[in-house]
């Protein structure tokens, strides 16, 4: 497979192992909704890394852009200021 797993696959893994979403969460002790919010794109780099682990895959390859192999968080800035710091200048 290319690329990250598609969340839905990623989301299967866990039901499969755990019954459900919620309760992954909360047997890892993860905020409500923590799953939901990394597989949109939010950092959550604990969720992430239970994530990757139990579904067994590394987390760098599970969130490629996100995750650097030694599972370090990757910041990634945008490429424009705020449209309020634009103004200040």
């Amino acid at each position: 497979m290319k690329g990250s797993p598609h969340p839905e696959d990623i989301k299967a893994a866990i039901r499969k192992r755990f019954g459900s979403i919620a309760e992954f969460e909360r047997s890892h002790s993860l905020g409500i909704r923590s799953v939901k919010d990394v597989l949109r794109g939010r950092s959550r780099p604990r969720t992430a890394k239970a994530i990757a682990t139990a579904i067994g895959k590394d987390l760098h390859k599970l969130f490629p852009g996100r995750y650097a192999p030694n599972g370090d968080t990757i910041i990634r800035r945008g490429d424009k200021a705020h449209r309020q710091m634009e103004r200040a200048k």
